[in-house]
């Protein structure tokens, strides 16, 4: 079973399967790019709203750019 909430760096190894380092997951989140909650000084990610963003964002055209 895979786990409900994830740390920033699991995000970037196993969601987005290392094609997505851990400071560019930090600096989504802080944007406000990336669904996640402020737990003290971390994130923690909700694997389903994270499957839901992706979902929404990932069917954009492969020319949509977000600037970081």
């Amino acid at each position: 079973m895979k786990p409900e909430f994830l740390s920033a760096r699991q995000v970037a190894e196993n969601f987005f399967n290392g094609e997505c380092n851990y400071l560019k997951v930090l600096r989504l989140t802080r944007k406000g790019i990336l669904p996640a909650k402020k737990f003290g000084k971390s994130y923690l990610y909700k694997r389903s709203e994270l499957e839901k963003w992706a979902t929404n964002n990932f069917s954009n055209p492969a020319y949509y750019d977000i600037t970081i």
